[in-house]
């Protein structure tokens, strides 16, 4: 069974992500490392169509195959890469595609997982959800091996 991610939030709906495992092995370690994790998801401002929510690694994590745009599915890992000592970390998950971006300009991310196409529908409901009517609890759990 391969390895995955589920993301249970609080006004309903569960998404679950597969690992792409090969492309951010740091990232991927040092994520699956925390779970499971309770946090307060957002929609940005800045990126359109993404939720996140702010994450404490154990260990920094180094830039991994970066992009500066994301997919409708994708599920990407953010820090502020400039300052390495205590800098903000952040899971997003897409609901668009979207070029990534803050008020300096491109911001890449590692993406290191993947929500399934037959899943999309709910990443949008839950992504308008929280857009419309603020912010949530959600809970991530690694599931497989």
């Amino acid at each position: 069974m391969p390895t995955r991610i589920k993301f249970t939030f609080e006004r309903g709906g569960e998404l679950v992500a597969d690992i792409l495992h090969g492309e951010t092995p740091q990232t991927i370690t040092q994520v699956l490392a925390v779970l499971p994790y309770e946090a307060t998801v957002y929609h940005t401002r800045w990126c359109g169509r993404e939720i996140n929510f702010p994450i404490k690694t154990l260990n920094p994590i180094p830039r991994e195959k970066q992009t500066a745009t994301a997919n409708t599915g994708d599920v990407v890992y953010w820090k502020e890469w400039e300052t390495e000592q205590n800098s903000p970390e952040a899971l997003a998950i897409y609901y668009g595609a979207e070029v990534i971006r803050d008020h300096r300009g491109f911001l890449p991310v590692n993406v290191f997982a993947r929500i399934s196409p037959d899943q999309w529908q709910l990443i949008s409901d839950i992504g308008i959800r929280v857009w419309q009517h603020g912010i949530e609890k959600v809970k991530v759990d690694m599931i497989g091996n």
